[in-house]
């Protein structure tokens, strides 16, 4: 019997990729496009497939090679009203596939770049020049958005295939257990007295190497001006990025035991990615989500060690490269109601909110409600948040309001993007991540332990887009409605 059922749940699945596929084939033949930009696109995706140098941070849009999309933008179009909201989405999708496809042709090999008979600044003009062209065409086209809707789609990161193959159902029970036990070492560790924490080496303070001051009218200023658009949604501009992102930067206190503990730069060196530990560097990006509905700001702050070693972490867990997330949201007012980390496996996620803001936490059917580990410390204009950081596991422990701050060490902010076209010393230019969002020789021994859970690679490093941060049910880090699904807040 169940190895009929197994049966049927394989049939099923690739019964229903297929299907997809033959769905999105047939869309491009009824805009009648422009041949040359259609054909250029062809050629381009192919060399990008054939070179596996495809960008991760966003989702292609199936029969719109000028579009790329993500879960914010995926649930945002079911909000949307009239064609001029509708128009304005497309437009920030029409953004995403222009980075997206930036980042692969600047990590293009020169083989690939020289088979189309331009330089690739020359190929990046084209590639501009074609999106605008086809977004133009098939904008007049009737049902445009229509037909697009249900294209605009996020693959979800979790694998029928090998949940069904791993029987789930049957290993979902013991790992419960596991995933409770190490719930309870988490909560433990933030009810222990801050003065009696372990420490295996030496705290060392990490600070932005400066931070423009402003004020809470300021900020609101800021949030205000970026919500001045069709869909009422925070983008920001340069300018109020960077005031923003350095102003909320916080301190990293970490606990210093061996060369592991000191985060840095991502580096190619003998062709594998490293992490240089003396040139501290913190990687952001901005996101969003909703807050009772609403669309929001956040701010992720990701910080990159060269292993998870020494003896505080589990065996499975040990391996090359390690590091944490720490997403900073913003109400539209711009004021900070909760903190989430993880680390950049997905793993050990869990929530600072503000105790204020909070009515209840919601339970999840068959799934371990949101696991919250204190509440937000109070932060004025004057101090901010601070991060504390054991050796080795690279696991926070508190996080805290930060005045003054002795002995710090600077840190440089650098957008997450560099991680996805990194330079080689020879000139040329590869991502930390591979097609499926994996970072480059991460892999841990977890992932033949644990892959019933339905996470490929599971415990490897990943990038943005790609954290699965539960093993039981289905939950996304960047599901933009992460917090109204799991609190009721005043």
């Amino acid at each position: 019997m169940m190895k009929r059922y197994v049966l049927f749940l394989l049939f099923f699945a690739i019964f229903v990729t297929g299907c997809a596929s033959i769905t999105a084939q047939r869309i491009p033949q009824s805009f009648e496009r422009p041949k040359p930009c259609e054909e250029f696109f062809e050629r381009l995706d192919g060399k990008v497939k054939e070179a596996g140098v495809r960008d991760g941070s966003s989702a292609p849009v199936s029969g719109f090679p000028y579009l790329r999309t993500n879960r914010f933008l995926s649930a945002l179009k079911e909000r949307l009203k009239d064609d001029r909201e509708r128009e304005e989405g497309v437009r920030w999708m029409l953004d995403l596939n222009l980075q997206a496809r930036e980042k692969e042709i600047r990590n293009l090999h020169e083989g690939a770049i020289s088979s189309f008979s331009l330089d690739r600044e020359r190929l990046l003009s084209q590639m501009k020049t074609c999106s605008k062209e086809l977004f133009d065409h098939d904008k007049t086209k009737a049902h445009f958005y229509s037909i697009l809707e249900p294209e605009a789609v996020v693959k979800d990161e979790y694998s029928f295939l090998l949940r069904t193959a791993g029987l789930y159902p049957l290993f979902a029970l013991p790992v419960s257990a596991v995933v409770e036990n190490a719930r309870r070492k988490m909560r433990n560790r933030f009810e222990i007295d801050l003065k009696d924490l372990p420490i295996n080496g030496t705290l060392r303070n990490y600070t932005p190497e400066k931070r423009i001051p402003l004020s809470e009218k300021e900020i609101e200023g800021i949030m205000k001006a970026s919500q001045s658009n069709s869909l009422k949604t925070p983008r920001l501009d340069e300018g109020q990025a960077k005031k923003l992102v350095e102003y909320f930067a916080p301190v990293f206190i970490q606990d210093v035991a061996a060369s592991y503990d000191r985060f840095g730069q991502m580096v190619w060196k003998n062709h594998r990615a490293e992490v240089d530990p003396d040139k501290p560097a913190v990687y952001y990006y901005f996101s969003n989500g909703f807050l009772k509905g609403e669309p929001i700001l956040q701010i992720n702050y990701v910080i990159w060690y060269s292993e998870r070693a020494g003896e505080n972490p589990p065996w499975i867990e040990k391996g090359h490269l390690d590091g944490l997330t720490i997403r900073l949201s913003l109400d539209p007012g711009g004021t900070p109601f909760m903190v989430d980390v993880q680390n950049n496996c997905g793993c050990y996620h869990f929530f600072i909110p503000g105790k204020e803001r909070v009515d209840q936490v919601l339970s999840r059917p068959f799934m371990f409600d949101a696991l919250i580990l204190q509440f937000l410390p109070g932060v004025s204009t004057d101090n901010r948040f601070g991060i504390l950081i054991n050796s080795g596991w690279h696991q926070p422990e508190r996080l805290l309001a930060m005045g003054e701050i002795p002995d710090l060490i600077p840190y440089q902010l650098m957008p997450y993007d560099l991680l996805e076209s990194l330079p080689h010393p020879d000139g040329r230019r590869e991502s930390l991540f591979d097609e499926k969002g994996i970072a480059k020789g991460s892999e841990r021994v977890e992932r033949f332990i644990l892959f019933s859970m339905g996470i490929p690679s599971i415990g490897s490093m990943r990038q943005r887009g790609h954290h699965a941060v539960e093993l039981i049910g289905r939950v996304h880090f960047d599901d933009p409605y992460l917090f109204d699904k799991n609190f009721i807040f005043r």
